[in-house]
């Protein structure tokens, strides 16, 4: 073999050794799970992450988190609601508003869809981020339309400063209307535990994420002291 010949052999070599790294480094790097998210950079780049449930291991319960703010708010009934009502059930959260044609349509459905999906004592709550539109006959009215079974899915509408901290305070991203431009908010569903302390973010988007959360809230449920600790 002449010397160019073996130059020649040695660059394909190292071309291909480097094939075979960069293919195992790809399948070895975390895939992101929210490539498609209208609200990517909300939860995360408040938050500093998302955590992203694993059903790889079954298990395992998901994480403790920070605690649920406390609030004082009204529901579609017209009844007061606070935080520490919910206290002794798991439950969901997602921030949306009635006259929203965005993600709250879909984000509604989703909701809708985990009462029949998840057991009977973890509780659905969705937080209004237009209360001063979504009063309390606004969301009785709305919760109707997508089948709220009573007593298990919450809407809750109050003062806007109330609101505002406790979506802030969830680590989730929302800006309200300014000018032409719509209030924008977050697509993420929060998993709150028994003991109302933050577990995880779920794209309700993303229906591998959806599996996650109904796995996650119903070892929640099944362990509603002392899960994840």
């Amino acid at each position: 073999m002449s010397k160019p010949q073996k130059i020649i052999t040695v660059i394909l070599w190292i071309v291909a050794v480097g094939g075979m790294v960069g293919v195992v480094a790809m399948k070895t790097l975390p895939v992101n799970s929210n490539p498609n998210s209208q609200a990517a950079g909300f939860a995360s780049g408040a938050a500093g992450f998302t955590y992203v449930p694993s059903t790889d291991t079954p298990s395992s319960p998901p994480p403790i988190l920070d605690p649920v703010p406390s609030f004082t708010l009204t529901d579609q009934y017209g009844n007061p609601a606070t935080n520490a009502q919910l206290l002794g059930h798991p439950w969901i959260a997602d921030f949306i508003f009635t006259t929203c044609a965005s993600l709250c349509p879909t984000m509604s459905a989703h909701m809708s869809e985990l009462q029949d999906r998840l057991p009977a004592d973890v509780l659905l709550v969705s937080f209004s981020v237009d209360p001063a539109h979504d009063t309390p006959p606004v969301l009785k009215e709305y919760a109707a339309k997508y089948h709220a079974q009573p007593n298990r899915w919450i809407f809750l509408t109050g003062d806007e400063k109330t609101q505002e901290r406790v979506i802030r305070a969830m680590k989730l991203g929302f800006s309200p209307a300014v000018g032409n431009t719509p209030i924008q908010h977050d697509e993420h569903f929060v998993l709150i535990d028994a003991q109302g302390k933050l577990r995880g973010y779920y794209d309700s988007f993303v229906p591998q994420r959806m599996d996650a959360l109904v796995h996650d809230a119903e070892m929640l449920s099944a362990h509603p002291t002392g899960a994840g600790k």
